[in-house]
């Protein structure tokens, strides 16, 4: 029994010094390979050291090879590098100002405008500029019931109140003679150069046809947009130019270019249908063949009347839709409008309490006329209110309030108050007290009289002047 427990222990034994003896091996094992993994790293990076001081090295004795043979050229007369290098420099430096200095002649033609027009502005007195911003009717700028001639009265209102536009109605229509005589003697009392408007929408209640100017009328938008299309809307825009223009009429407040919602809305019996697109279509073809008569069209009603039921004119038109609509619709005509220069845009009285949070119209909203019109979707056009003798702004604001709501809101021109004299006093008021400052009644006549006077300008002797002198004399011997 104890001869069997000594064996044990001495094979235990054994077995402990031969576990001692692998551990050790592995130990030197792993300490070698260590050692190596060690000393590859440090000879890698002395390696690199030595090939990047190698390269160094060899830059910096190029450089100075390539200094010395400068200084050698510099010292000997030799400077041909350096005036290659010289003339290079000269050369990129002239061309870069050609570059910065170089401006199209649409560019030239907008600034010879743009003084031509400032010159006007600078010199105008506050009431002048603030009366410039208003599209008025003749009745309410000369107290007289209804104005069928232009004599002293005119002469006089317009030396008082020289206003940016006067807007006539079929009232001031007595036959074609009489109509003419009164535009033109109305032209010659403004000091300055004056819009003067009709709202001929076409069909048989236009006041061309009721008022005996033309003997057959004209096609409805209604017709138009049912059978004649896009052929119809220029054939109509041309009829109604050419009359408008042999009368002395420049401004059109027309098409109507709204979308109805079936036969809900109030506007369908004005308007082309309610496809967006055919009226995005037919709406600029009128404006093209109005504008090839020399009568600027107008773009209305923005936002449209879509889903209003109730006529504006008679109380407040409230809307149910949101931007995403509008986006569908109203905005496809403004780009449109955009892409077309559009000179005028007319803003409705609707209201969309779904954008603005309250009822306040788009006429009066910043938030239609800056933030849309001119900041999100950029139309550079004349903005101008909606009718302000309408019920929606009459029965709702005070005149003088209403034309500053619009000024303020961002639009160019306060068309018809029913009180003229007391909107007027408003915005002057408004202008004394700070709320609306001279540098916005610039911003609007700018828009207003660049496109006034925009065939003022002799283009053809600003452009021969840009031209460089030796192009000049080129075209002189030709």
């Amino acid at each position: 029994m104890l001869n069997n427990q000594s064996e044990e222990a001495a094979k235990e034994e054994a077995r402990k010094k031969k576990r001692k003896k692998v551990q050790l091996q592995a130990y030197s094992i792993l300490a070698a390979g260590v050692l190596a993994l060690v000393l590859l790293i440090v000879g890698i990076c002395s390696g690199i050291g030595f090939v990047v001081k190698k390269v160094n090295a060899d830059k910096a004795e190029q450089a100075s090879e390539k200094n010395n043979k400068i200084n050698e050229q510099a010292v000997s007369g030799d400077g041909d590098m350096e005036e290659e290098t010289s003339d290079l420099a000269a050369q990129i430096a002239e061309a870069n100002e050609s570059e910065e200095n170089e401006q199209t002649d649409e560019e030239l033609m907008e600034e010879a405008l743009r003084n031509y027009v400032g010159s006007f502005i600078d010199s105008m007195s506050i009431e002048e500029k603030v009366a410039g911003m208003f599209f008025t009717t003749p009745e309410s700028i000369t107290g007289v019931a209804t104005v069928v001639a232009a004599g002293s009265s005119t002469s006089t209102a317009l030396m008082n109140y020289p206003v940016g536009g006067l807007l006539y109605d079929a009232k001031n229509i007595q036959d074609e003679a009489q109509f003419k005589e009164m535009i033109y003697n109305t032209k010659t009392f403004s000091k300055y150069a004056i819009f003067l408007a009709l709202a001929e929408e076409g069909g048989e209640e236009g006041p061309l046809f009721s008022e005996g100017l033309i003997s057959e009328p004209v096609l409805s938008q209604p017709e138009i947009g049912g059978t004649s299309g896009v052929a119809g809307a220029y054939s109509a825009g041309i009829s109604i130019g050419t009359v408008l223009s042999e009368a002395g009429i420049n401004v059109n407040f027309a098409p109507v270019s709204d979308v109805t919602d079936g036969d809900n809305s109030f506007i369908a019996p004005r308007a082309y249908g309610s496809d967006a697109a055919t009226t995005v279509s037919l709406t600029k073809n009128m404006i093209k063949g109005m504008s090839d008569q020399s009568v600027y069209g107008c773009l209305k009603y923005f936002p449209g009347h879509n889903d209003v039921t109730v006529d504006t004119a008679k109380e407040r038109g409230a809307s149910k839709r949101t931007k995403e609509d509008l986006e569908k619709c109203e905005f496809e005509l403004v780009k449109m409008a955009v892409e077309e220069k559009v000179p005028f845009l007319m803003v409705s009285h609707v209201s969309m309490p779904e954008i603005t949070g309250d009822n306040t119209p788009a006429s009066l909203s910043e938030v239609f006329i800056t933030d849309m019109l001119r900041n999100e979707l950029g139309y550079e056009g004349i903005i101008v209110t909606d009718y302000m003798n309408k019920a929606a702004i009459t029965k709702y604001y005070k005149h003088a309030d209403a034309a500053v709501m619009a000024i303020q809101a961002g639009a160019d021109m306060v068309l018809a108050p029913s009180d003229f004299k007391n909107a007027y006093a408003g915005v002057i008021a408004a202008v004394e007290a700070g709320e609306i400052t001279e540098e916005r009644l610039d911003e609007s006549l700018y828009r207003i009289f660049m496109l006034k006077y925009k065939n003022s300008v002799d283009y053809s002797a600003v452009l021969e002047k840009a031209q460089p002198e030796e192009d000049r004399d080129n075209a002189t011997e030709q």
